[in-house]
């Protein structure tokens, strides 16, 4: 068998059985198919097509990868820390030393399951039956399917290096399939999403933003993937359209900014298991606030200097509490609320789902893409947009008033405003800083090699397929 048949073998094998296995709390209200969703049964019937797609948001969302995702972006980040450092491979990983063999890293296997989901929509519903389903709706499904595709490749991308690019559910080309380079899997992305945006509606549903049923939130991560790219204008152009539709809001008050039916959500995850730790709350909430001082000091990371040193004097996201919570101590990330000791009252007096869009996000895109074409200060400038997410901190305008400056106070906001929901490590990479940055945080620094600016592929995926090519330096 050739290097890529177990690997790819196993994913295709896993996919079927999520596909088939019940237990997952689902987006839509659609009951589950009784034969396999592997079949063309599937598609022969309204409710089992529903719960195809119900199949695809449940791979994505997962707890597993996306509350393990998030936090282990922290861990390699400037944004975590535990002090003392606890000598484990979750210790090893925040202090640098990053091995394969490390059972904490994210296979990138995980980011296939929802592909595969995706792919299969994608290839079958042009066939369905019109009278089971119209075409509009038909190219409703297959666009959102694009977008789980786009979304997972352009993670996988930029964690990872040249990943395969996995477009069908064929077994024979999948099984065989190298390593696409990480400009091809762009292209395909920005192909994906502009083919999505194309076929989904510009209305809202102001109540629920956790499937994807219309063009925003497509746009709203082609923006982010041009702003990646330095596609500046497109950039720019992308954020612009999410703002002026009109459909979102920044919320009054930062504390409502993390709350279901926030009109700030684009595209948010709602809950994708039952019982207290899921319904009504997110997991990466109980994975990163500690229920006990013994969680503080083990593999809950508190949030480091740089981080609480961004924060200014009178900015309501650092106050405790709000955003952050001192604990045991230490201060914690706080946008998601619950940890495993929350009382479930508690919780559905304040309901959560993980937002993976948000608007204020969109303004930061606009604000670095406008200030990358010397739009500083005026009119339609990157001083107007990140004003905005500043006054509703609690904050005065900024100061930056040169092409330096404002870069500066950008990157700055995105971490008063971002920090802990996946985006600085990212963010320091595709600026060029991440081994100035990492390379000089006392916990990294007897540690942090330049090769860390790509993951590495797990030992457990190697060990799959032996004859795989781990990225450099692993």
């Amino acid at each position: 068998m050739n290097k890529y048949q177990n690997k790819y073998t196993v994913i295709f094998i896993l996919a079927v059985f999520i596909l088939i296995t019940q237990g997952c709390k689902k987006f839509l209200e659609a009951p589950l198919p009784i034969d396999q969703l592997a079949t063309e049964t599937v598609f022969k019937s309204r409710p089992t097509i529903l719960s195809a797609v119900n199949g695809m948001y449940n791979g994505m969302a997962s707890g597993a990868l996306h509350g393990n995702y998030i936090r282990f972006t922290y861990w390699i980040s400037d944004e975590g820390v535990i002090t003392p450092m606890p000598g484990s491979e979750v210790g090893d990983i925040i202090s640098g030393n990053i091995v394969p063999t490390n059972t904490n890293l994210i296979p990138w296997s995980w980011f296939y399951l929802p592909t595969y989901r995706a792919n299969e929509l994608i290839a079958k519903m042009p066939s369905v039956d019109p009278t089971i389903m119209n075409e509009t709706e038909k190219k409703q499904i297959i666009a959102a399917a694009k977008y789980v595709r786009a979304y997972e490749h352009f993670l996988m991308a930029n964690s990872w290096g040249d990943v395969p690019l996995i477009t069908s559910t064929s077994t024979s080309e999948n099984l065989t399939k190298p390593r696409t380079p990480v400009a091809q899997v762009y292209a395909a992305v920005i192909k994906d999403l502009t083919e999505a945006a194309a076929d989904l509606p510009t209305t809202v549903n102001a109540s629920n933003s956790i499937t994807i049923h219309n063009r925003y939130q497509v746009l709203a991560l082609l923006a982010k993937v041009h702003l990646y790219l330095g596609n500046w204008t497109n950039a720019e152009n992308a954020a612009s359209e999410v703002i002026s539709s009109g459909q979102y809001q920044l919320v009054t008050g930062v504390n409502n900014v993390f709350r279901r039916g926030s009109r700030e959500a684009i595209f948010s995850f709602g809950s994708t298991g039952t019982g207290l730790l899921f319904d009504n709350r997110t997991v990466i909430g109980w994975l990163t606030i500690p229920a006990s001082v013994g969680n503080a000091t083990t593999n809950y990371c508190a949030l480091t200097t740089n981080v609480i040193s961004s924060f200014e004097t009178g900015d309501q996201r650092r106050v405790n509490g709000n955003w952050v919570i001192n604990l045991f101590g230490f201060n914690f990330p706080n946008k998601y609320l619950y940890n495993t000791s929350a009382a479930a009252a508690t919780i559905a007096a304040a309901p959560q789902d993980f937002i993976v869009q948000r608007l204020a996000e969109m303004y930061l895109i606009r604000a670095e893409a406008r200030a990358q074409q010397s739009k500083i200060t005026g009119t339609n400038s990157a001083a107007e947009d990140l004003n905005l997410i500043r006054n509703r901190a609690g904050l005065p305008n900024t100061t930056a008033t040169t092409q330096a400056t404002m870069l500066a106070a950008i990157e700055k906001e995105r971490v008063t405003e971002l920090f802990c929901e996946g985006h600085r490590w990212y963010d320091l990479k595709r600026t060029n800083r991440l081994n100035t940055v990492l390379g000089a945080l006392p916990h990294k620094a007897a540690n942090y090699k330049p090769h860390y600016n790509l993951w590495p592929i797990t030992q457990s995926e190697m060990n799959t397929s032996p004859n795989l090519t781990q990225n450099p330096g692993y």
